[in-house]
């Protein structure tokens, strides 16, 4: 049923098996900022989903018509124009798609200024894939509609708001006969009575795809041109005749003429200029428009003659369509995406390497029905790791080029992974994350993203707890905020890297937590049911029955701080200490020598398989991680997961969000030997303080497993992407 009310504008779509993309079409103008509106859709007989698409739209705004047998687009638009009722008719075809304030745009200017029967506006181009490309700006103002009138349609089809009152008052429709070329038609005779404009501003995406008319059926779309070129040509010129119309229309609608007769055109081409002005009397948008196609055939001096200022004529345009590009596509963007909330967002994430702690999140985020999930790698590894992954997600590993010598700088090597561009191009993404900044993919990604406008975010391991090099903060002022800046959004492993995130511009209620982290469950039942074991554990690790045994885990190198955990552990003083560390490096043979100086029992474990450091978990009394730099730390949350008290550094980024200083340990500054070693001696010499701090560290691990972690990434990923998540 209709409602009551006369709608201010009605829009008109001709749809035949047009599933692949009614929705969007009729979405984009059922949203439109001016509310007063109907959308009528004329079914042309489709044999597709297309009538249950429209069936699902519940707004009564909506008014399908369906044709029993298919009618063709001039005759569909007909009817439309028929069952319309909206004092003014707007456009759209059924693959393209209207910006949200279309039409609030065209009113305001037919409602204003020079009044016109017929306005259309510029439009940028969608391919079938949802990718963004060029703009294509019609001509502007009446002389300049009138002069494109008289080689071809003045107006993009789809993009055209018109007055009712004077197509009923002057019997204006859709002429069959013109098929393909039914819009040039119409315009060439309402613009005999009326006058018309167009906006130079995108305000409609349309569709570029193969099986549009113009490609799948050019020459007879180009027959039906010439048809209607001609009869205008001749009705403004007659002097012409038959041949120099020809001329004239090939070389001011083509662009071409043969190469013998170059100047014959020319002469009518400016005969017709004449013409042009006797009738209209303005002669600058026909002398401009004869120019440029003057200058496409060669003869630049005579298309100077006509308009001398067509070089910075041209270079303005050019420049004009760029700007309009760059500001349309900000805004299409998320609109084009708001109008497919059921697909699944498109991501791609550009990360480092693979990780045993990032990889199982990536695997349960790519089980979510709202995501398609990329996962692109820069490397098996960057930082030397031995981890053996194996991600359940769709994962790309970048083969580069390394640079060499970059390592001791950046803390990782830097492959140079050109490839990375090809899968962007390739995975056309909604939305980008990129994993740092400090890697080449990463710094790719974030500029392919922001060349082709679309939404990145960033996830970030490092904060600002952290003593840098003066180059390192030199190299980092003016380049981290523009990122951050620019991003939609960040991912933060906790509250130091949120508080960095922060501080250089992402907005806060736009940081979400993406933690490294464990499945806490998983892992603190497997400690319950090692716990039956503990004793034989630690037999295994050398220990005694009276030992109080401080763990920690991670390379054997410098910025671990495992020299200073050594000196703490003498410097404690209590004999029952021993020490446990699992890693390997190149630090053993120093640690080792530094251990025996000092007195200290320490036992290097090496590189322990999961199941085996769980164990040493267990095993354990106390997990200790000094570390001079350490973003996060994971192995905070599998220590805490097994319920052991805490010693960290204040440089460990776990220890904002996973130690409660008194708690469940003790949080020390870092290279502080004595603070470090008070911190043991009173977790050695309380068993129930260990045991009260384990469970507390327990406790605040809960909410660090892999859940929460999913649902932000999640509902980031589809508020950029402009969806509504439910």
């Amino acid at each position: 049923m209709k409602p009551a009310s006369t709608p201010l504008v009605s829009i008109v779509l001709a749809a035949h098996d047009a599933a692949a993309t009614i929705a969007p079409a009729v979405a984009s103008v059922l949203r439109q900022s001016e509310r007063d509106l109907e959308v009528v859709v004329v079914d042309d007989g489709s044999s597709d989903a297309t009538p249950e698409l429209l069936d699902r739209v519940r707004d009564e705004r909506l008014v399908v018509v369906r044709n029993d047998e298919r009618l063709g687009l001039a005759a569909s638009l007909n009817r439309g124009v028929d069952h319309a009722r909206g004092r003014w008719l707007a456009r759209l075809d059924a693959d393209d798609v209207a910006l949200e304030r279309r039409l609030e745009r065209q009113l305001a200017r037919v409602r204003s200024g020079w009044p016109v029967a017929v306005l259309g506006t510029a439009v940028l181009e969608l391919d079938d894939g949802g990718r963004l490309g060029a703009v294509h700006v019609p001509p502007v103002g009446d002389a300049a509609v009138r002069w494109h009138a008289l080689f071809g349609a003045p107006f993009f089809h789809p993009t055209v708001l018109v007055d009712r009152n004077v197509l009923d008052s002057h019997r204006l429709r859709y002429d069959p006969a013109y098929a393909e070329s039914e819009d040039y038609d119409l315009w060439a005779r309402l613009l005999a009575v009326a006058e018309g404009d167009n906006l130079d501003v995108p305000l409609v995406l349309r569709r570029v795809h193969p099986g549009q008319a113009s490609k799948r059926r050019g020459e007879l779309q180009r027959s039906f041109q010439r048809t209607v070129a001609l009869r205008e040509i001749g009705a403004l010129a007659p002097e012409l005749g038959a041949d120099g119309a020809e001329l004239a229309f090939a070389l001011g609608g083509a662009g071409w003429a043969p190469p013998d007769r170059r100047d014959e055109a020319a002469d009518a081409l400016t005969a017709l200029v004449d013409a042009f002005a006797r009738r209209h009397g303005e002669a600058r948008a026909a002398r401009r428009g004869a120019a440029r196609a003057l200058a496409r055939v060669g003869l630049r001096e005579r298309a100077l003659r006509l308009d001398p200022l067509l070089p910075l004529e041209v270079a303005a345009a050019r420049a004009r369509r760029r700007s309009l590009r760059h500001a349309t596509v900000r805004q299409a963007a998320p609109w084009l995406r708001s109008l497919v909330p059921d697909d699944p967002v498109r991501v791609v994430v550009v990360s480092p390497e693979p990780t045993p702690y990032r990889s199982p999140l990536f695997d349960r985020v790519a089980e979510r029905p709202e995501v398609d999930l990329t996962v692109v790698y820069a490397a098996q590894t960057v930082a030397g790791r031995t981890w053996e992954v194996v991600p359940k997600h769709r994962a790309i590993v970048l083969d580069g080029v390394r640079v060499p010598g970059v390592r001791p700088l950046l803390r990782h090597d830097y492959p140079v992974t050109p490839g990375l561009f090809r899968v962007l191009r390739e995975a056309r993404p909604d939305v980008v994350v990129a994993h740092g900044w400090s890697t080449f993919p990463a710094q790719g990604a974030i500029a392919w993203s922001r060349s082709h406008h679309v939404p990145y975010l960033l996830l970030v391991s490092s904060h600002d707890a952290v003593e840098r090099a003066w180059w390192r903060r030199a190299v980092r002022r003016p380049v981290v905020p523009a990122i951050a800046k620019g991003a939609w959004g960040a991912f933060a492993l906790g509250t130091l890297s949120r508080d960095s995130l922060v501080a250089n511009g992402v907005s806060a209620e736009r940081v979400r937590l993406f933690a490294n982290t464990i499945d806490v469950g998983t892992v603190a039942a497997r400690a319950d049911e090692l716990a039956s074991s503990r004793e034989a554990l630690r037999a295994g690790l050398g220990l005694e029955p009276g030992d109080v045994a401080v763990l920690s885990a991670g390379r054997l190198v410098p910025e671990k701080g495992l020299d200073v955990l050594v000196r703490a552990v003498a410097a404690a003083g209590d004999p029952r200490l021993a020490l446990v560390v699992a890693g390997e490096g190149p630090e053993r043979e120093r640690l080792e020598t530094l251990a025996g100086e000092l007195g200290v029992r320490l036992r290097l474990a090496g590189d322990l398989a999961w199941e085996r450091l769980l164990e040493a978990y267990v095993a354990a009394d106390v997990f200790a991680l000094l570390s001079l730099w350490e973003p996060w730390g994971v192995v905070v949350n599998e220590a805490a997961a097994c319920g052991k008290p805490l010693v960290l550094s204040d440089r460990v980024g776990a220890a904002a969000d996973l130690l409660r200083d008194g708690e469940n340990g003790a949080v020390v500054p870092a290279g502080d030997v004595a603070a470090a070693g008070a911190a043991l001696a009173r977790l050695a010499a309380n068993g129930d303080l260990r045991l009260t701090q384990g469970a507390r560290s327990l406790e605040l691990v809960q909410g660090w497993g892999y859940g929460p972690s999913v649902e932000s990434f999640v509902r980031a990923v589809t508020e950029a992407a402009g969806r509504v998540p439910t």
